[in-house]
């Protein structure tokens, strides 16, 4: 899970993973983000793909701390 985080705060706007189960995914990268506490995760938000109902988008948040996804 941790790598996935880092994947996505290296991209130019964040990752896309697939899962049968968006809620657990969610839910688990909130609390790996949490137990690693580390401040430029919080620019990370998890959205489910509007498109593709499987899909688990990790992107990161507009510097004015919006989220992209809602643009």
């Amino acid at each position: 899970m941790i790598e996935h985080l880092y994947a996505a705060l290296a991209s130019p706007l964040g990752i896309v993973l697939e899962t049968d189960d968006i809620e657990r995914l969610r839910q688990k990268l909130y609390l790996v983000r949490k137990s690693i506490a580390d401040p430029a995760l919080d620019n990370l938000s998890f959205v489910q793909s509007p498109l593709e109902p499987n899909h688990l988008w990790i992107v990161k948040r507009k510097k004015d701390g919006t989220d992209p996804s809602q643009s």
